[in-house]
């Protein structure tokens, strides 16, 4: 059997390509090939816990794809020969290929912890089923270790404090929560909604070993402390799943995702990589970097499908800028490019200002929510390096624009002469608008170190 696109995955990048593929080369024939049946929207796996009703309202379902003509395939691709542009299946048949697109997404990752076997240890798993046994499992529990205060850690200890536990124990190696996303002070704020809300954080402290006999009982930290738990669930991050790449012979970079160019080309002739299989290059310094996120991989997918017979778009990808957001309890987070810490790191240069405002206006209005933003700058040319925010739902949209705004190299002085949208009902003041604000701040701080440099 012959088609001329194969997409090996079923996520959102596999999705993504398929479609864009039917868009742009209509007459070619695709099909999908997922090992996953039921696969549900990732970034909501958490609320599927507590907040949904039923955990079907969070399926990944085929319609899109049906709709557009795509064949979807529920098997394992176990093999595929860059030479003779054939793929095998965990099935027993074989299929051949015109154009082949990797989109493996990741795998879980297991710390090497004594009991992280026992029943009763959860990963996170893409799937409606293996969700499904999860809520049930914890809604027979009484307390629930989550290892790994990232966001996954944070979202789903965030969920299971709403439900009716006894405990919620969050833990987390580093000195914060969400710290590769967020400054301190972020960080600090997310922790203690947290605690507000009761769950327990236990930051700087690595778990020795998941105690019980068959099914876990308790977790033991490095400080000797015991913390109950019926359900561990172990979030402290995931790598490529690269396994089929690699026995094929396509070369891998230093965090195992599979090498590609700026038009997700590997090295091997036809064969294509998007999502988080894929290799991610900074977009300050271009280096590998193990960020995956959904938001970028759907955008690789479209650079792919657009580009997989003819280069039709020229380096439309400069780089991942690390756009995330989150809400803790009624605060929304969100982060967008560096933050000081990245900058130190990579010896950037730069400037932050940190202004304050209602997100509408007056403040005494119904809703509204004071908002924090943080912008960091470039310290002489002014160039937009990143920008962090806490406050109300406009936090989820603001942010976009600050991922925009750091693609594009916008300035301090371009975001202080901005022209905005305001309304009293959806947005903060004219007058203080905390984007335009900061910019100025920053802006007036630079003039003070040239004053300086100058005297």
């Amino acid at each position: 059997m012959k088609k001329d696109v194969i997409i090996v995955g079923g996520g959102p990048s596999a999705i993504i390509t398929a479609l864009t593929v039917r868009n742009v080369v209509p007459d070619k024939t695709i099909c999908l090939i997922k090992s996953i049946g039921d696969g549900v929207i990732p970034c909501a796996i958490p609320y599927m816990m507590n907040t949904m009703s039923d955990p079907k309202q969070n399926i990944l379902g085929n319609a899109p794809l049906e709709q557009a003509g795509v064949e979807v395939m529920v098997d394992t691709v176990t093999a595929f020969d860059p030479k003779t542009h054939t793929v095998q299946l965990a099935s027993g048949g074989s299929m051949d290929y015109e154009k082949l697109v990797l989109a493996t997404g990741t795998d879980c990752v297991l710390p090497p912890i004594p009991g992280v076997d026992k029943d009763g240890v959860h990963t996170i798993t893409k799937s409606l089923s293996a969700m499904t046994a999860l809520r049930e499992r914890i809604a027979g529990a009484r307390n629930v270790a989550i290892i790994g205060g990232g966001f996954i850690g944070v979202e789903f200890a965030d969920e299971l404090s709403r439900g009716s536990l006894d405990s919620v124990h969050l833990i987390e190696i580093q000195p914060k929560l969400t710290a590769q996303a967020f400054d301190d002070e972020y960080c600090d704020e997310i922790e203690e909604i947290l605690k507000d809300s009761g769950v327990h954080v236990h930051t700087g402290r690595r778990v020795t070993s998941i105690d019980g006999g068959e099914r876990v009982e308790s977790v033991t930290l490095e400080n000797g402390e015991t913390i109950p738990a019926d359900v561990v669930l172990v979030g402290i991050g995931a790598r490529p799943a690269t396994e089929l790449a690699k026995n094929a012979g396509l070369p891998l970079d230093e965090n195992g995702s599979i090498k590609v160019d700026d038009y997700m080309r590997t090295e091997a002739e036809d064969v294509f990589a998007v999502g988080d299989c894929a290799q991610k290059r900074d977009f300050f310094t271009r280096r590998p970097v193990p960020i995956w996120l959904a938001s970028t991989a759907t955008a690789e997918a479209r650079i792919a499908g657009t580009n997989l017979y003819k280069i039709r778009i020229v380096r439309q990808i400069p780089g991942t800028i690390a756009a995330f957001s989150t809400k803790v309890g009624e605060r929304c987070f969100a982060s967008a490019g560096m933050i000081c810490r990245t900058c130190e790191r990579e010896n950037f240069r730069c400037i932050n200002s940190v202004v304050s405002a209602p997100d509408r206006h007056p403040g005494t209005l119904p809703g509204a929510s004071p908002m924090k933003l943080k912008l960091i700058f470039a310290d002489r040319s002014g160039i937009l390096l990143g920008g962090q925010i806490s406050g109300g739902p406009s936090v989820g949209e603001l942010i976009n624009v600050i991922a925009l705004a750091i693609q594009k190299k916008v300035t301090a002085r371009e975001l202080d002469m901005m022209q905005i949208a305001t309304h009293p009902m959806l947005t903060a003041a004219p007058t203080v608008h905390p984007l335009v604000n900061a910019a100025h701040q920053a802006l007036a701080r630079m003039r003070a170190d040239y004053r300086k440099q100058g005297a």
